[in-house]
């Protein structure tokens, strides 16, 4: 009996257990030490009858019982797609001990947060692979210098990463697929067994391309609409066409079997567009997600702040639960208390990135995140091990707690705040000082709080 992987499993081993993901269905499972043990097995080609074998003399149990319960492990893992079997057929005549499973999405994701935040894990990371875009979209905070890691460097820095215990791996640029390479950047990493997300325009996703990311762990494509018709969309990226080929390549995903989330950034002149958007995404059969965050250009230009949500227009916004709801940015400091079990909310880091999370830029520089624009690191200099583990810069950062912030450790409305140090550091005082547009948010949301009671 043949038994292999999945190619669209992503999964990685940490702490004694392997976290997989399944890209074809979504489902995500913690194996326990055991089963991970049997994964690995899977993983290193061995045939049934040694997995069989391998549990009955590490349990010391007779054949009958190995057989059951490596039985009752494949059957599970066969049922939920992460493996596959040529030939033999496998029974479930009941779950085994040696197999237990926690398979609740949220439950999962939450779990894993949480423990590679204690144990500085790298699990998520956002990978910009390029400067240059072939959309001039009116927002952008991007600088336009072409110049980026080769692709042999790329590779080397997927291996350390990986090595780490990275899982999730979101690539984006610029635009992803302005880079003639994009196809093998894929190809190597899903041979890594990373969960791959793209952040793309879409307008250059072609049915070529779209045959490769669907034999690969690609978790998702997320491309962005900025309304429901291109007259709107087209003057937002000064690109006439680009809605039409973006339509194009989100319905071509769709059609392949690859989930698409439709990233929708408000702004004055589109903010009217919402319910169109949503209305358009949920015909498409997509997630949507908006968001009424439009930062400083990362040279430090504030020109778009002209473009960001009028009060009334962010007061509507945050005043439609249904609709503010499937905003996924930043959680709120109360949230940070909850998770981490903290009585003391000053005590709780200001923010997460860095800790199981972090960014690297198209030069190789290893940032927080990419909104969080501190250089922690050189990847042409140093291995990504070294950055994460011996940066002094990184390591004061996680230092940091709330009580250390000048402005907001006193806020009445701290609780609320979903405070972002880049912001911050980029259009406020300082690292230290508060976000003029956080404070701006969370004194809408204190607003409506207290009106609702």
């Amino acid at each position: 009996m043949k038994i292999k992987i999945n190619k669209r499993t992503g999964w990685r081993l940490i702490n004694d257990k392997v976290v997989a993901f399944n890209c074809s269905n979504q489902k995500i499972v913690i194996w326990n030490e055991t089963a991970s043990a049997v994964w690995g097995k899977i993983v290193s080609g061995a045939k049934y009858s040694q997995i069989v074998k391998w549990i009955s003399n590490e349990y010391r149990i007779d054949a009958v019982t190995a057989k059951k319960d490596t039985d009752a492990f494949i059957y599970e893992a066969m049922q939920m797609g992460f493996i596959e079997i040529n030939g033999q057929q496998i029974k479930n005549d009941g779950h085994s001990e040696y197999a237990s499973t926690e398979t609740e999405g949220e439950n999962v994701l939450l779990a894993i947060e949480m423990d590679a935040i204690k144990h500085l894990i790298p699990f998520a990371i956002t990978f910009e692979t390029t400067y240059a875009c072939n959309e001039k979209c009116v927002h952008c905070y991007m600088g336009k210098r072409q110049f980026s890691l080769r692709l042999f460097e790329i590779k080397r820095i997927l291996n350390e990463i990986a090595e780490e215990g990275c899982l999730f791996l979101s690539f984006t640029g610029g635009e992803f697929f302005m880079r003639k390479d994009a196809v093998e950047i894929i190809r190597h990493a899903s041979n890594l067994h990373f969960v791959i997300d793209i952040l793309s325009n879409g307008t250059l996703i072609s049915e070529e391309i779209i045959t490769v990311l669907a034999k690969h762990s690609v978790r998702r494509v997320q491309i962005s609409l900025y309304g429901a018709n291109e007259k709107i969309h087209d003057f937002i990226t000064l690109v006439p066409g680009s809605f039409r080929q973006s339509l194009k390549s989100i319905k071509n995903l769709k059609e392949a079997g690859i989930k698409v989330e439709i990233a929708f950034p408000m702004m004055r002149i589109n903010f009217d567009e919402r319910y169109k958007v949503k209305k358009l995404t949920e015909k498409l059969g997509c997630m949507l997600s908006p968001s009424p965050i439009i930062t400083a250009r990362n040279n430090g230009s504030g020109d778009t702040f002209s473009l960001r949500l009028s009060d009334e227009q962010l007061e509507k916004f945050l005043a439609d639960d249904d609709f503010s709801s499937l905003y996924a940015g930043r959680k709120p400091f109360q949230d940070h208390q909850f998770y981490m079990g903290l009585s003391d909310i000053s005590s709780a880091p200001p923010c997460y990135s860095g800790f199981n999370s972090c960014a690297i830029t198209p030069i190789g520089k290893v940032l927080p995140c990419n909104q969080f624009l501190y250089e922690v690191g050189d990847l042409k200099k140093d291995s990504f091990s070294v950055i994460w583990h011996k940066s002094k810069l990184l390591n004061s950062l996680r230092s940091l707690q709330i009580k250390d912030l000048v402005n907001c450790r006193k806020c009445k409305m701290l609780s609320l705040c979903a405070r972002c140090p880049g912001l911050a550091l980029l259009e406020g005082k300082g690292l230290l000082y508060s976000s003029p547009e956080n404070c701006r948010i969370t004194s809408m949301l204190y607003k409506l709080k207290k009106e609702r009671r």
